[in-house]
Formats: C-alpha cells, sequence, structure tokens
C-alpha cells in the first residue's frame, strides 16, 4: 500500500456520500466518564490543536485510506462493517476533551461509550464527473470532519462507481498512527463481506488503546533528570546545539520563516528481487535492510554536503504486547539517530554505525518529546524524520493492489520538515517524502534523494 499526498489520489468519478458517526447520547447520557488517561503524544496533540484553533491557524491533522469494494454496494452491509468497526476499537467511541483548571493549566478528560451505542447519518454530495472536483470535495470533508477537539474526529466516504466502490476512511492522528491505517482496509472488508454472506468475518479479538495510555504514561512520569533515556536525549540535543536534527542541506532562508505548503511526492527505491538482493547484501556485511538505506543517505549527505556525522529522528512503535498489534491507535516514540560517516568509511562500516545507532537509539523512545521538553527547558521540534515500515506482514497485504488500497496523509504547512517514509512491501521498496515547498527545498531535497536511490540500487546489484 502506497502512503501518499492527498494530491496524488486518483479517484474515478461516482457519487460520493458521507456516512458520519453519532449518537444520540451527545447530550452527556451514555457517554460514561473514563479515567484512563490520554497518551503523552495524545495530550500533546490536542494541546498543539486548541493553541493554533486560538490562533486562527490549525490546519488538518489527518491520516485516511481509500480501497475498492467490487461490484454493486450494499449499504446495509457497509453500515453494520462500519459500525462492526467502531465497536472493534474503544478509541473510536472515546472523546477527549481539554479542561482548562483555576491556573489556566490544560487537562485532559475522556468519557467512553459502551459499544453498540454509535450510529451512522448518511449526506449525499450527488454524482460527481470529475476527478479533481470530486478529490476536493472528499479532501474538504476529511478536514472538516476529523477535528481532534471534537467527537467523532473520523468519517467514512464511498463512491459509488456501478461496478464498485472506492471507500474512504480518515480520522485524525489522535487515533492513530501510520500502521493503523494499513490495517483498515483489511478489517472493513472482512466485516462487510460477513455482513453480506451472514458468517463471521474471521477477525481476531484485539486490545484498546484506551488500556495500553495508563501503563505507558506511567512509565513516562516516573522519567527522571538522570533516567538513561533522559540522559541520551539531552547527550543528542547537545550535539545539536540545543537543536533537533534537521535536513543536510538548508531548505529554507531562514530560522523564523513563516508557515510554508509542503510538497511532496513518491519514488521506487528498488522493486521486489532488487529488494530481496539488498537484504542478502545487508545482512551479509551484519546488517538489515533499514540499517543499509539509512547509511545510504548518511553517505549521501556526506558525500554531497561533507557532513561527517548523520543525525535524524526514526519513530519506532510501541506495540510491546501481542494484543496491541492489530490495535488502533497511536503506538509511537521517537527515536534520536547520530551516526559518524568518515570521509574514509564505505558502505559496510556506515552500515555498521547505523545499526549500533539504532540500536542505542532505541531505548530512549521510551520519553515522550513534551516531556523531555519539559525537562530540557525548550520545546523539541522534530524537522528531519526518517521512518522504516516493512509492511509485508500486515493482514491482507497482498490484497492491496486487488483493492486498489492507498494510505493519505493531510496537507501539512511548515517551512523546515523534511520527513522521509521508507516502505517495503511485497512490490519492493518505495521511498515518500515531503519537504518545504520552497525555492530551496524544491532544489536541494530531490536531487538528495536521486542521488541516495542511486547509491541504494548500486549497493543492492553488489557494486
Amino acid at each position: 500500500m502506497k502512503f501518499i499526498d492527498m494530491w496524488d489520489l486518483d479517484v474515478r468519478p461516482g457519487q460520493l456520500t458521507a456516512w458520519r458517526p453519532k449518537t444520540d447520547s451527545s447530550c452527556g447520557a451514555g457517554w460514561i466518564p473514563d479515567g484512563r488517561p490520554a497518551s503523552h503524544l495524545q495530550e500533546a496533540h490536542l494541546r498543539g490543536a486548541l493553541r493554533t484553533a486560538a490562533e486562527g491557524g490549525r490546519g488538518p491533522s489527518w491520516l485516511a485510506t481509500t480501497f475498492e469494494l467490487p461490484g454493486p454496494l450494499d449499504p446495509d452491509a457497509l453500515r453494520t462493517a462500519f459500525l462492526g468497526w467502531i465497536d472493534r476499537h474503544e478509541t473510536l467511541r472515546s472523546r477527549l476533551g481539554l479542561i482548562i483548571d483555576g491556573v489556566g493549566t490544560p487537562r485532559t478528560d475522556r468519557a467512553t461509550l459502551p459499544p453498540g451505542q454509535v450510529d451512522l447519518a448518511w449526506d449525499d454530495f450527488g454524482t460527481f464527473t470529475d476527478s479533481g472536483t470530486l478529490r476536493a470535495r472528499i479532501e474538504s470533508v476529511l478536514d472538516g470532519d476529523t477535528d481532534p477537539l471534537a467527537w467523532p474526529s473520523f468519517v467514512f466516504l464511498t463512491v459509488e462507481h456501478g461496478d464498485s466502490t472506492t471507500v474512504c476512511v480518515g480520522l485524525d492522528h489522535l487515533n492513530a498512527d501510520g500502521y493503523s491505517v494499513l490495517l483498515i482496509a483489511y478489517e472493513v472488508v472482512q466485516l462487510y463481506r460477513a455482513a453480506v454472506e451472514e458468517s463471521d468475518p474471521g477477525l481476531t479479538p484485539v486490545g484498546s488503546y484506551l488500556d495500553f495510555t495508563g501503563p505507558e504514561r506511567e512509565a513516562a512520569d516516573r522519567l527522571h533528570g538522570e533516567h538513561h533515556a533522559v540522559r541520551g536525549w539531552r547527550e543528542f540535543v547537545a550535539e545539536g546545539s540545543g537543536r533537533l536534527p534537521e535536513f543536510p542541506a538548508p531548505v529554507t532562508d531562514g530560522p523564523e520563516r513563516p508557515a510554508t505548503a509542503q510538497n511532496g511526492g513518491l519514488d521506487w527505491l528498488l522493486d521486489a528481487p532488487q529488494a530481496r538482493a539488498l537484504d542478502v547484501v545487508c545482512k551479509q556485511k551484519g546488517g538489515d535492510l533499514f540499517s543499509g538505506i539509512l547509511a545510504c543517505l548518511a553517505m549521501t549527505a556526506r558525500n554531497r554536503y561533507g557532513q561527517e556525522r548523520f543525525r535524524t529522528l526514526v519513530p519506532v512503535h510501541t506495540r510491546a504486547q501481542r494484543r496491541y498489534l492489530r490495535s488502533l491507535g497511536w503506538y509511537v516514540g521517537i527515536a534520536p539517530v547520530s551516526l559518524p560517516v568518515h570521509a574514509e568509511d564505505g558502505f559496510a562500516q556506515v552500515m555498521k554505525e547505523a545499526g549500533e545507532a539504532l540500536r542505542t537509539a532505541r531505548p530512549l523512545a521510551d520519553a515522550p518529546l513534551d516531556l523531555l521538553g519539559e525537562s530540557l527547558g525548550h520545546p523539541l521540534e522534530p524537522r528531519f524524520m526518517v521512518s522504516y515500515m516493512d509492511t509485508r506482514w500486515v493482514p491482507g497485504a497482498r490484497r492491496w493492489s486487488d483493492w486498489n488500497a492507498r494510505a493519505l496523509r493531510s496537507r501539512r504547512f511548515d517551512a523546515h520538515e523534511v520527513y522521509l517514509w521508507v516502505v517495503r512491501s511485497h512490490e519492493g521498496v518505495y521511498l515518500s517524502f515531503r519537504f518545504p515547498d520552497s525555492e530551496l527545498g524544491r532544489t536541494v531535497v530531490p536531487v538528495y534523494l536521486e542521488e541516495a536511490r542511486r547509491l541504494v540500487r548500486l549497493i543492492a546489484a553488489g557494486l
């Protein structure tokens, strides 16, 4: 499944319908006060949304997926599937609010609905004959119906083509991480088929993200100034003169530039045989595919910009318990990666350094960035990140092509962020990327990525 930006989504024309979650208990009845806390990620996200909303500049922060259901749509079966999916994942039935206490400090407040308490309302937008206009309307609905400060912060859409139906499921980041989005198509397809056939969908039970957040938060709250994770982050930040890593070359012409629209795209690094070949090369030299690709990124920064230390942030999943492997939620920590790239170092040595840097960084992901910012005395703003996911073992992965499944992210406005997502699938390895749509960004980032791709392919070919 490709992770793409909304502007790259190609949707066949058809009849557009929004399916919005609702509950008769909106006035309070049915909502049960819930003492399980927000995760640190959720709380920081809500505070940021509240702050930017007050400033009048809050942008969308949703993730989404689209996929195809074959044949004419059975709306009753799809309604059953959507409601079954909502009941399956408790986080979708839970609302988080921010309450300002007497000294002006916001705190989170949660209430949760039992299963079976959510219904759906239909909104027919009519038939669209132009794909561009249709895509714009879908984006408008996703932007408007995924507000993290309100419930529901998710929405369903369908585009009926007669011979098939495109399904779109969009939800604010508050509810899900990138891996969660990859699970949606399989689960909704299974639930839909089961409803049509009056059979068991065959989905295994999953844990609730709401049960994960409390222990995670308790562990994070035990962090102190001499904790190994805090020490590691302090050293990492000091290494960058008090700043988190930035792209190896400037992408904007000043530190205080206003928010800039982000550009981006997707390039295939390797096809499936090339990916297997790179995997073999990396393992023979004592590494793995991600440490190998990270080494190529580091060597490209050295070759182009003379940098002998490569620094970035790497997201890591926190789904340590089996019951959370298929659970919808924001199971992510951030790890700081720093590795030397000396002028004389070849691929094997840089990959060794990358592997060691990843192993060292992984335990540091237990420390949430918002707490670290408080501990270190200033906020930590990620600006350069390299993510890696191997999606070959995600349920339904071999059917994604049949379903025309895509993962989407909302538009982003930032003058500094450069994010790279390296994804391995059954088709190979692709690189999805974003960067500021500035003259510098358009100049340096594509050239850097093209050089890194050439190096990756040379290593895969054994050259």
